[in-house]
């Protein structure tokens, strides 16, 4: 049976309305790890601190983060868990002070740690779906030891690429998996964090002056063994997120999908200027 069309001035109105109460909804949201220090880099018994809030990385929207577990898997393997301190922190889009995290790791000798979260399932209205999130971060102490060793999440990205130390413009390559197995041909996210708040006027625009969503959210997939390549073009902090469809969750009385998300977070350097003789 077709269906009616709507009058074109309702479809219109729809969808300003629509971008009026939800401006930037389609961005895409993160769990974003927040070092308090520039990059990646620690040493032995220095307290390595993190603020962490749910939202969307390149605008630093901030939204209330429910409470996650955070652990930190060492270079010998062993798992140590992290304790929270509930903060507040100011989001300018709405003007609102959002509930956030804080969080301090002391790493006790060299070698690479990963700072990993397991997040409560989020309800993403636009999407229709729940978004479940297993995120990792690397903190690096004075060796290269475990940056490329799977820490066991249930969707997890392993770097083949060391995830730090690495200049823009550098290609990165890792393998996803779910529950120990390649993920192939499942889409991938990428969106860097700037740390500062954005406004809409400031993002890129497409030639027909509308924000530039595709630029700010990069999109793949991977290859039939799990893996994935793509280019970080600009220093400071990315997320790259793998997602697959896994079971389902009630909401609002209805089966509702829940897509489980391998993100990692990882550090391109400011290029060096060149040497001088």
């Amino acid at each position: 049976m077709m269906r009616k069309k709507l009058p074109r001035c309702l479809v219109v109105a729809a969808v300003l309305i629509w971008a009026g109460i939800f401006p930037g909804a389609s961005a895409a949201h993160f769990q974003v790890f927040w070092p308090q220090v520039e990059g990646c880099y620690g040493k032995p018994t220095e307290a390595a601190k993190w603020q962490y809030f749910w939202g969307h990385p390149y605008e630093m929207i901030i939204y209330d983060a429910q409470p996650p577990k955070f652990f930190v898997k060492t270079p010998q393997g062993k798992k140590d868990e992290v304790g929270l301190k509930e903060i507040s922190l100011p989001d300018q889009a709405s003007g609102k002070a959002r509930k956030a995290y804080e969080l301090e790791y002391k790493p006790a000798a060299p070698g690479d740690y990963y700072l990993c979260l397991e997040a409560p399932p989020y309800y993403i209205a636009e999407e229709k779906v729940f978004w479940q999130d297993f995120v990792k971060e690397i903190w690096h102490v004075m060796a290269q030891k475990g940056w490329d060793k799977p820490v066991g999440l249930e969707v997890e990205l392993v770097p083949l690429t060391r995830p730090y130390g690495w200049p823009a413009g550098s290609v990165f390559k890792a393998q996803a998996l779910f529950k120990g197995k390649p993920l192939k041909g499942a889409p991938v996210e990428i969106e860097k964090f700037n740390g500062f708040f954005v406004p809409k006027d400031k993002l890129p625009k497409d030639r027909l002056g509308e924000d530039n969503e595709p630029l700010l959210t990069r999109t793949l997939k991977t290859d039939g063994q799990g893996y994935l390549t793509c280019t970080l073009d600009a220093p400071g902090w990315w997320v790259i997120a793998v997602s697959v469809e896994d079971g389902k969750k009630t909401h609002e009385g209805k089966p509702t999908p829940v897509e489980k998300r391998g993100c990692l977070w990882v550090y391109v350097e400011p290029t060096p200027a060149p040497l001088q003789k």
